[in-house]
């Protein structure tokens, strides 16, 4: 089954039941929210959710397990001087999503800053076991980044070791299709991708896809996300991917750019489903 959706605005007054009202409407079977806005870490209580509103008409639509978590971009677990604060909130925010009965919490994996790439890739896995040891059911899904600054897990050997040392079963791995492209990855070549990630063991930990164009040229290390069509990355070749039985069951969460006159996921969504 193909299960398709966008990033959604989560805020007052109806929170969640807004944000899956707003996925419906774009003709989504899934969805991916951010517990707060992506900069900070304020949080709303968990009881302005409304939760039972969003249950009682919405759960057999796009269930509770279909909505994933984005972790705010400034929680950094790889840093050794930072970690505690990233830890403690995290643990914070994977209890708030327990009490949604969300499964999925996409990480960005941070930089290394003035560490060495594997001190940093190190206290990552140190930070991430900690916080799974400490927490239930979520499972922590690791972004592939596009290799800007000092990134971290901008190579599938680097996600691959981050697996292998992460002692819990509750793990895996975001594919971005903007970040892989900025990092190197040619999609255009799609069996040859393909291939890889089989090879690299990738597949196995895929639990999430973003879907998103690039607005720069493969191996630009930008990070820079153009709507479906608008950039570099050929729109069929996205649309392939929607489609490729490999991908069945893994929401693919597009994260594009909106327009003057708001998001345009409705239409995109429109695009990528119907078969040519």
């Amino acid at each position: 089954m193909i299960k398709l959706g966008s990033h959604v605005s989560f805020k007052k007054p109806n929170y969640l039941y807004g944000a899956i009202e707003e996925s419906l409407k774009n003709g989504a079977n899934c969805a991916m929210i951010y517990l707060g806005a992506p900069q900070t870490t304020l949080r709303t209580n968990v009881e302005n959710y409304k939760l039972y509103e969003y249950l009682s008409e919405f759960k057999d639509l796009i269930s509770p397990t279909d909505i994933v978590v984005h972790a705010p971009y400034i929680t950094n677990v790889a840093n050794p001087e930072k970690s505690e604060f990233a830890i403690n909130f995290l643990i914070e925010e994977i209890e708030r999503m327990n009490y949604i009965g969300a499964k999925y919490l996409v990480l960005h994996p941070g930089s290394h800053t003035s560490f060495t790439r594997q001190e940093s890739i190190e206290q990552l896995i140190k930070s991430i076991n900690y916080i799974l040891e400490k927490t239930k059911n979520v499972e922590i899904i690791i972004e592939t980044m596009s290799g800007k600054g000092t990134e971290i897990g901008t190579n599938f050997d680097e996600l691959i070791y981050m697996m292998k040392n992460i002692k819990s079963d509750r793990k895996g791995i975001c594919l971005d299709t903007c970040h892989i492209w900025d990092a190197g990855y040619n999609l255009e070549k799609y069996d040859e991708f393909i291939n890889l990630i089989k090879e690299k063991g990738v597949l196995k930990y895929l639990k999430v896809i973003h879907l998103n164009d690039s607005k720069n040229p493969l191996n630009s290390h930008k990070d820079r996300h153009a709507n479906i069509g608008e950039g570099y990355i050929d729109k069929k070749i996205l649309k392939k991917i929607v489609h490729d039985p490999l991908f069945d069951n893994i929401p693919i969460i597009l994260e594009t750019p909106w327009k003057d006159e708001g998001p345009i996921y409705d239409q995109e969504i429109e695009y990528l489903l119907k078969l040519d």
